[in-house]
């Protein structure tokens, strides 16, 4: 199976008045279980000019913030790439996320094959995506914590998110892999679903990492 670990980080909880701050997604192949050195990646901060949120997810995003500031204020010519380069993401407008996304699963080798061959040429090049009514949605297998509950509610407000990208209702969350049925009230949450697999580290709301960890949850099983 094929399917994308999927998480964002957000300002709050409420997708009608708070807003993405970053989108990051792993290409899991289940046949080839690549290290994390080469697994396709994709992490994207949204650059935003007012954030509406709450006081903890303000906090907890306080680099992320200070970053998106950096970028949108440089101190000089250089500040944008050390950003970048800092935080490990590529700093985008909001419209132009899910486009980017859909380049992104386009390279993974879903949807059709966009490539053309000039004339009188015997390589075949990438073609430029053209954005609009007719183009074809991907349909994807998603993997995520509380993905189907939180994320997607946020990402279904991006625009072009719903004319390019279709999600498989059925939805691979890893709690119900580490649930206590005898003790659980409830499904349990990442950083205990690690700890009962006996994967060491913190959950560190990084949105790459946190998807990352999502996909050596579900190895355990496959």
């Amino acid at each position: 199976m094929k399917y994308l670990s999927i998480d964002i980080e957000t300002s709050g909880l409420d997708p009608a008045l708070n807003q993405i701050l970053s989108i990051a997604a792993i290409f899991e192949d289940t046949e080839k279980k690549l290290p994390w050195d080469e697994v396709p990646k994709f992490h994207v901060g949204i650059v935003r000019h007012q954030i509406t949120g709450s006081p903890r997810a303000i906090n907890m995003n306080s680099k992320l913030i200070d970053w998106m500031g950096r970028w949108l204020e440089p101190k000089d010519a250089t500040e944008r790439a050390f950003v970048s380069l800092e935080s490990g993401m590529e700093w985008v407008q909001e419209e132009e996320a899910a486009k980017k996304f859909y380049r992104f699963l386009c390279d993974c080798g879903l949807g059709e094959s966009v490539q053309l061959k000039p004339e009188g040429s015997e390589n075949w090049e990438a073609k430029e995506i053209v954005f609009n009514g007719a183009t074809k949605p991907i349909t994807i297998n998603v993997a995520g914590k509380n993905f189907g509950t939180f994320d997607k509610k946020f990402l279904e407000l991006l625009p072009w998110w719903q004319k390019l990208i279709r999600v498989r209702q059925r939805i691979i969350d890893p709690a119900v892999l580490f649930v206590d049925w005898k003790e659980d009230e409830s499904l349990p949450g990442l950083d205990k679903c690690k700890n009962r697999a006996g994967i060491h580290g913190l959950v560190t709301h990084n949105a790459l990492e946190d998807s990352w960890d999502v996909i050596e949850l579900l190895r355990k099983h496959y």
